[in-house]
């Protein structure tokens, strides 16, 4: 063979060596190296305040003071047409009071009677199960989306404490609450977890008993009555019950302190702050004997609902009373355990 006619086939077998390797590189997938998402933090950790929660307190209610965390979504390698979508998925166990009024999704926790509440924006959270909900079509919600244009995102999340029943004092436990995932529909599959979502402990407290609204700002209105009712030092006249109401649960131990404005000259005299002369207040207890101010009092264990406590109220003579007004306060606090 001449060289002419051997370069013309090396020359020949060279071409048809570039042909077969160019079709290859025209069907690379177009976002297997291009498009990428990150989430910062990547462990995002929700806290709630502790709160202490009211005999009283109607279930539904939220507690305590929300806590609120921000995780920013960034997307590089979109292209002009490309939409990436944040998912959020792989949910905590809800409670049985799912969904909650007014949105969100009610997590359970290992304290009874208390959930905790998670709300998010620019899209409420949610647990609704759809093809494109969670990742894999799970329970979940899709948060927040991004465009080659505008690329970052923030999803808020704020969580709250909630009253769903009789509540058990105790420690809420850390709870692993969500994950993060994205996706460019018809293009890629959902990718991650990018981040992670995790509510903090927190501490409950019960409060055994509260006191109810008709004896928090309590006013006792004596009667009009004569002097001459009250002419020796020590006479005592227009005796008036009242009660102080509370909502205590079952067994709880109350007592009570009661702390005068001004003590009077006998116990349980309130000094007058109006204008009649020679009178005080006196308070008595239900079996009708001067209370003694500034000490604690024992009620003993408190039936379950409301809790009665009876109270008197009379004039009290230091001497020969005078005509006019008669004014006196006193400060009850109690304890529960």
């Amino acid at each position: 063979m001449s060289p002419l006619h051997h370069d013309r086939g090396r020359f020949a077998h060279r071409a048809v060596w570039l042909l077969l390797v160019l079709p290859c590189l025209g069907f690379m997938p177009r976002y297997a190296a291009a498009a990428t998402c990150s989430a910062s933090p990547a462990g995002a950790a929700l806290s709630v305040a502790g709160v202490t929660v009211t005999t009283g307190t109607p279930v539904g209610t939220k507690l305590g003071t929300p806590g609120t965390i921000g995780i920013t979504f960034t997307c590089s390698g979109l292209a002009t047409s490309d939409t990436a979508t944040i998912q959020v998925g792989n949910l905590a166990p809800r409670d049985a009071s799912d969904p909650p009024a007014g949105g969100g999704i009610s997590f359970a926790t290992n304290v009874p009677g208390i959930a905790l509440v998670l709300t998010a924006s620019p899209v409420q959270a949610s647990d609704n199960s759809c093809l494109r909900c969670g990742p894999g079509s799970t329970p979940g919600w899709e948060a927040a989306s991004m465009t080659k244009a505008q690329n970052s995102t923030t999803v808020t999340l704020t969580g709250q404490l909630m009253k769903t029943g009789a509540v058990t004092a105790g420690t809420v436990s850390s709870i692993q609450l969500a994950q993060f995932w994205w996706y460019i529909y018809g293009s890629t599959n959902s990718v991650g977890p990018l981040s992670t979502l995790t509510l903090n402990s927190a501490a409950i407290a019960v409060q055994a008993c509260s006191v109810n609204t008709d004896s928090t700002n309590l006013t006792v209105t004596l009667p009009t009555v004569s002097t001459q009712a009250l002419k020796t030092n020590g006479a005592v006249a227009g005796r008036t019950p009242f009660k102080i109401n509370l909502t205590c649960q079952s067994g709880a131990n109350v007592s009570i302190t009661m702390i005068p404005s001004t003590a009077g000259v006998a116990t349980g005299t309130i000094a007058n702050s109006g204008t009649a002369a020679n009178v005080n207040v006196q308070l008595l207890d239900g079996t009708f004997n001067p209370v003694t101010f500034n000490t604690s009092k024992s009620l003993g264990a408190a039936p379950n609902g409301t809790l009665s406590l009876p109270y008197y109220a009379q004039y009290y003579a230091t001497g020969a009373v005078g005509a006019g007004s008669v004014k006196a306060t006193a400060t009850f606090t109690m304890t529960y355990q």
